[in-house]
């Protein structure tokens, strides 16, 4: 069986060198097949989304702008009693708000030509202290409808936002 050459385009998205999806899960090699657009079985859906999010620092990162914030939404500023947040946090009443969404990272000119570079745009920029905030989940739900409706108006108010 020939080497397939991996090649990464978005955060964590992998295809080979005849421009089929690889399963994002690390160290996967399956071809995504349908019905699934980035895994190959629900499995490794499953196996990802736990390693992404308890092991690649995000639960480390979530925690500490909850308590920069004081558990507190920094919209409608809604303070969670000091006996709740931790079950609050748990629960997801409070969520971790990405000021200026992943979504619009190419738009900023970040490089994503090797994995290196994609690391350094996740722990630099997307998931830096300044680009994070914490909201409850119904401003949450707020915001990201108003990104939906207007993208672009959204970036340009934010794009110089740091911690509100």
């Amino acid at each position: 069986m020939a080497s397939r050459n991996i090649v990464y385009i978005r955060e964590f998205d992998k295809f080979d060198s005849m421009g089929n999806s690889i399963c994002r899960n690390t160290g996967c090699q399956n071809l995504v097949k349908y019905p699934f657009r980035k895994y190959c079985s629900k499995g490794c859906s499953k196996q990802f989304g736990k390693w992404y999010y308890h092991n690649f620092y995000w639960e480390r990162v979530r925690s500490d702008i909850f308590k920069r914030d004081n558990y507190t939404c920094q919209i409608c500023r809604k303070k969670y009693p000091y006996t709740y947040r931790k079950k609050f946090a748990r629960s997801k009443r409070l969520e971790c708000d990405h000021i200026i969404p992943r979504s619009l990272y190419k738009e900023l000119g970040f490089r994503f030509d090797s994995l290196d570079n994609k690391i350094k745009t996740i722990t630099e920029f997307l998931h830096s202290h300044d680009n994070l905030r914490t909201l409850c989940k119904e401003c949450h739900k707020g915001v990201t409808k108003e990104y939906l409706q207007c993208p672009t108006d959204l970036y340009l108010k934010n794009k110089n936002l740091t911690h509100v």
